[in-house]
């Protein structure tokens, strides 16, 4: 049988009122003696107050929206399942939405789901940034963070095209993916191999765009000159990349080096086995939680240090 607030109150010896009141961050009208009554009877009922009804209360539930990245890769499950689990320990649940839903039905979510707080893994337009802030709903905006000039999104390509300059590609080009369309995160990678070129004394990337099937990517592949070094958005996209080069002939690494970001078990799949990007953990799971729970952060809140990346060689390049 669940329990509730009337067990809680009948087990400290108050009334119901206070208990709710105590619960939803009013317990300063009351005395110490009662606050720990409350605490106590709740620890030892297991009680676990409703989210609907504490929403109501607090204008905001026990829930994390998580914005979906628009091509999350096979290890974001493990992301997913590290944050569910965090947020677990703290009364919180994670809901997930995908980043291509409309603002219309955005705005429906947040007004359904009142979420405490919004972690951005994807761009936010300006419509949906409308909805949140005429809903008062905190965002933590991961995407935006990890892409500025230095994030770990454009170290991760300018990783990627240093290694294939130390490997004696001179002409360097950039495979986006049709899927991530103009996703900050492929913008942010593209901008880290352009400067690295830049940096090189290298002529300016040549940009292709590799759609995830290797009949549709045989013209892009086949437009790269040969000794062209291939840095690309992700792992798919490289694996993409390496079975059109193999239907056109073309021999890599000698012909096309390649270079993935990820570090998925694609990488270990491909043939030749493919050089790749990891990423260390994201941000410290602790730092997150605690701005996760902070009502009202301070205004210079950094995310931190999100995390680093590495290459990881295979012999694609």
């Amino acid at each position: 049988m669940r329990v509730s607030s009337e067990d809680v109150a009948q087990r400290a010896g108050v009334s119901r009122s206070t208990v709710s009141y105590i619960l939803n961050g009013h317990g300063d009208r009351f005395s110490e003696a009662t606050r720990d009554a409350v605490e106590r009877a709740v620890a030892e009922l297991g009680y676990r107050p409703h989210s609907a009804g504490r929403a109501l209360a607090r204008g905001q539930s026990d829930l994390v929206l998580l914005v979906l990245p628009i091509a999350p890769n096979s290890q974001f499950s493990q992301v997913a399942d590290q944050l569910t689990e965090t947020l677990a320990e703290h009364g919180l649940s994670l809901l997930m939405c995908s980043s291509t839903a409309s603002p219309r039905s955005f705005a429906a979510m947040i007004d359904a789901a009142r979420p405490r707080v919004v972690i951005a893994l994807s761009e936010l337009p300006e419509a949906k940034r409308t909805v949140l802030r005429a809903a008062g709903v905190r965002t933590l905006d991961i995407a935006h963070a990890i892409s500025q000039r230095g994030g770990l999104s454009w170290r991760a390509g300018r990783l990627q095209a240093d290694h294939l300059i130390q490997r004696g590609y001179r002409r360097l080009a950039y495979a986006r993916l049709a899927e991530a369309r103009d996703d900050v995160l492929l913008r942010a990678r593209e901008q880290g191999v352009r400067e690295a070129c830049e940096a090189a004394g290298l002529d300016e990337p040549q940009v292709i765009t590799v759609a995830l099937r290797a009949d549709a990517d045989l013209d892009a592949i086949a437009a790269l000159p040969t000794g062209t070094g291939l840095a690309c958005y992700n792992d798919d996209t490289a694996a993409a990349a390496l079975a059109a080069a193999r239907v056109i002939g073309r021999t890599v690494p000698r012909e096309l080096g390649v270079v993935g970001v990820d570090d998925t078990p694609v990488a270990t799949q491909t043939s030749p086995r493919l050089t790749t990007i990891s990423f260390g953990p994201p941000t410290s799971w602790d730092h997150l939680t605690q701005l996760l729970l902070d009502p009202s952060p301070p205004a210079d809140t950094s995310l931190g240090d999100l995390g680093e990346c590495h290459l990881v060689q295979g012999d694609s390049t």
